[in-house]
């Protein structure tokens, strides 16, 4: 008997929360619901195109070319997909002897909280000298388009020089160029003053950007053209 009494009030306690419950007008059990996104306070920026060609007015001066990409972005810029790098095939110039046709492809996706910082891409241009030694043919840099835009850049190449001439005598001799440790030092203006250089053809790079967020952060691209 005093086992069925206890379980009586177990009956009665599990009742009266029930009703409770149902009394307050919250659901049995209680949803859980999923975070909306509404407070993020961020923006995506996605960017697809390709490295077309280098062109060489002359002719380029060496042989087997190819061609470096590094992605730089503002502190506040997160790489949310794609490659930060990357790098291409070998090509050599085509029968008009002024062109090196790369078409390699370019894709990623960045998020930032503010639009300071844009991203840019830095190319590095490597080929064969005369001696069949791997030297550097030139450096350039682009800004990524604004969101809804299309472009086709012809980036100029630029050399560095030696200052020194007995350096720049021997950089003739070897036809070895002098590199540069950190090419992404280029996309900030204050830190590659002073650097002696000649400019030697262009690359053709063709981007497009679309952004998402940015109305809800109050940004407005204008209109987009090609």
């Amino acid at each position: 008997m005093q086992d069925v009494r206890c379980h009586r009030q177990r009956l009665r306690k599990r009742t009266s929360a029930c009703c409770m419950f149902a009394t307050s007008g919250s659901a049995w059990p209680p949803i859980m619901k999923e975070p909306s996104g509404d407070g993020e306070s961020f923006f995506h920026l996605a960017v697809t195109g390709q490295l077309e060609s280098a062109y060489f007015p002359m002719g380029p001066d060496g042989s087997s070319l190819f061609c470096r990409y590094d992605i730089v972005a503002g502190p506040d810029w997160e790489l949310v997909s794609g490659m930060r790098s990357g790098i291409t095939q070998s090509a050599q110039p085509e029968d008009d002897y002024r062109t090196v046709v790369f078409n390699m492809p370019l894709e990623f996706t960045m998020k930032s909280t503010n639009p300071h910082g844009w991203p840019q891409v830095v190319f590095s241009l490597y080929g064969n000298n005369f001696w069949n030694v791997e030297t550097n043919r030139g450096y350039a840099r682009i800004h990524c388009p604004l969101s809804g835009m299309k472009r086709t850049v012809r980036a100029p190449l630029f050399v560095p020089k030696f200052s020194n001439i007995w350096s720049a005598a021997m950089s003739w001799l070897t036809g070895v160029n002098p590199e540069m440790r950190d090419p992404k030092i280029l996309a900030d203006g204050s830190k590659h003053k002073g650097l002696a250089c000649e400019s030697y053809g262009e690359l053709v790079v063709s981007l497009q950007a679309i952004s998402r967020g940015c109305s809800r952060m109050g940004l407005d691209w204008g209109q987009s053209y090609d």
